[in-house]
């Protein structure tokens, strides 16, 4: 597959399973070897069954807390068999998650993931995200 290929691969996957809301199509989207390399502030996720469970108990969490979520694709860069995309969420804090009561503010939240493609689905995952900058967003305004 070429560059272009792999990133509209990635592009899918964004559009389907975060903006569409469709979170089993992640098991047709994600390689049966899928290895995912995050680890939400330096924990690593619970193990789950299924390719997509972990990505599918994440985002369906955030998709809890963020009933509207949507997210935007800034910017993808392509090398190889490997995509890293600049991405924004913005949604509004409408449920409980990390403890933090909903308060209907809106947040815009920023974060990089970067797959690598294989057989023309996603294979390997890694990411960055400062969940800080989230909280401070999820907070009582005064």
């Amino acid at each position: 597959m070429s560059i272009e290929d792999n990133k509209q691969v990635v592009a899918n996957f964004v559009e389907v399973c975060q903006n569409q809301h469709n979170l089993a199509a992640a098991d047709e989207i994600f390689h049966p070897d899928m290895v995912n390399h995050y680890a939400p502030e330096g924990r690593p996720m619970a193990p789950a069954p299924g390719v997509a469970s972990e990505f599918q108990a994440f985002y369906g969490m955030l998709l809890r807390a963020f009933p509207d979520a949507t997210m935007e694709i800034n910017e993808q860069l392509g090398e190889r068999d490997l995509v890293a995309t600049r991405k924004t969420l913005r949604g509004t804090h409408r449920g409980e998650v990390w403890g933090l009561p909903p308060t209907g503010n809106r947040v815009v939240w920023e974060f990089i993931d970067i797959f690598r493609v294989r057989d023309g689905k996603l294979v390997e995952h890694w990411t960055h995200m400062d969940f800080e900058a989230l909280r401070m967003q999820m907070r009582p305004r005064e």
